[in-house]
């Protein structure tokens, strides 16, 4: 695991817990697809640039792609 993928993972499962997603009630198990496929989504995106941290780029790119119920 490198860097970005444990930012990716924390960020994403700290979005979910805050937030009235889909994805609040699935189990561990469940999660770790859905997180390893947003993962991949985010790395060939818009919202992964170099001219910002990622941190921003991830936050950014988890609110617009993981909405409200």
């Amino acid at each position: 695991m490198n860097y970005q993928h444990f930012l990716f993972s924390q960020l994403f499962m700290n979005h979910i817990e805050t937030n009235e997603t889909r994805y609040k009630d699935l189990s561990y198990d469940t999660i770790y697809g859905e997180v390893l496929m947003h993962l991949d989504e985010f790395s060939s995106s818009n919202f992964n640039v170099d001219t910002r941290s990622e941190y921003d780029c991830i936050t950014d790119y988890l609110s617009h792609n993981i909405l409200n119920n």
